[in-house]
């Protein structure tokens, strides 16, 4: 499964962060750093996936592009809408435009309300629904836009439904509020492989379909690679690498992506060369370390402790992004442009 879009994403961006910081109170007067300083953009109609190993920041980052809640410092603009600073309710007219799908689809569906009540929440909260007959036709089309057959479903509460039948819901229910960008954090994580494929390819059909933007938030680099057009890679919420989704398996230049890429059976990423090759670079480090704590993240660069090219500079100097091709950057002393393999 390749993303693929007619024209290629619209260059103008739906979706801005800068600076983000994210902070949560540990007690003892200690605090988790859960993301420090991280910048994102999005264009029109393209998917941004975001990897990371769990704990990363990943999610703290994915609720703060929709204010849930804001970020300690930093902007996040949605079209022209600064989402930030906003008062509470201009934030919560804005946040229509900006959807989330959640790990959990069960927890996510109030289990007392009917499939129909559910995905015309949206509508009925902004008072846009009409009268009873369009409700129905609306809601019956939004079912079958996600693969539902509305005289099954309609009528029944969460608990008779599948964990993917719920996830189908709960993406109808963001879209019948025609959002311009879907934050998906871990949105198959929870369901079985089958089913992980179809939701994937529901997400990825609407996406093209409707010109929407998406944040794709998830640990398995497979299905960030599939389902994205560029990947960012976090490790203790900070930023390693930014690049094209089609470059991750060979031109990945960060010590920490070439690490997640190691780890991979060559069935996850496909094959390019002769039977027996994998996408995973053949120079990728192998260490075993634990991760440091996000309570004391390491000084200079945070992957120094784990990273087989660390230096006396990654523990006294923060590395910056910068550029190693076009549309590829990397927060590294010692990373460097990879060939990519024939």
């Amino acid at each position: 499964m390749t993303t693929t879009h007619d024209t290629g994403p619209d260059p103008r961006p739906a979706l801005v962060a800068e600076d983000l910081v994210v902070e949560y109170p540990a007690g003892h007067g200690r605090t988790v750093h859960a993301v420090s300083g991280v910048g994102l953009e999005v264009a029109a109609g393209e998917t941004l996936g975001i990897l990371g190993e769990s704990g990363c920041g990943k999610s703290s980052v994915g609720r703060s592009l929709i204010q849930l809640p804001p970020p300690g410092s930093g902007t996040v603009r949605l079209g022209t809408t600064t989402l930030t600073g906003l008062a509470p309710e201009e934030l919560r007219r804005a946040r229509a435009r900006i959807q989330l799908i959640t790990q959990d689809p069960v927890s996510a569906l109030n289990p007392r309300r009917k499939v129909k009540d559910l995905v015309w929440e949206g509508p009925s909260i902004w008072g846009n629904g009409g009268d009873t007959r369009d409700r129905d036709t609306r809601i019956d089309t939004a079912l079958r836009d996600v693969g539902l057959d509305p005289q099954t479903v309609r009528d029944r509460r969460p608990h008779e439904l599948s964990g993917g039948q719920c996830q189908r819901v709960c993406v109808a229910r963001a879209l019948l509020l025609e959002p311009e960008v879907l934050i998906c954090d871990e949105p198959v994580s929870s369901l079985d492989v089958s089913v992980q494929a179809q939701i994937l390819n529901l997400l990825e059909t609407t996406v093209r379909r409707r010109g929407l933007s998406m944040v794709f938030i998830a640990h398995d680099v497979s299905v960030v690679k599939n389902v994205s057009d560029r990947v960012m890679v976090m490790y203790l919420g900070k930023v390693c690498e930014v690049l094209p989704s089609d470059g991750l398996p060979h031109e990945a230049a960060h010590p920490y992506t070439r690490l997640l890429l190691a780890s991979l059976p060559e069935v996850q990423l496909g094959t390019t060369g002769p039977p027996g090759t994998t996408d995973a670079p053949d120079d990728a480090p192998v260490h075993t370390a634990e991760p440091p704590s996000p309570l004391d993240p390491p000084s200079g660069c945070r992957f120094r402790t784990r990273c087989p090219l660390a230096t006396g500079r990654c523990a006294d100097e923060e590395p910056v992004p910068r550029e190693i091709r076009p549309g590829h950057r990397v927060a590294c002393h010692h990373a460097e442009p990879r060939r990519n393999r024939p």
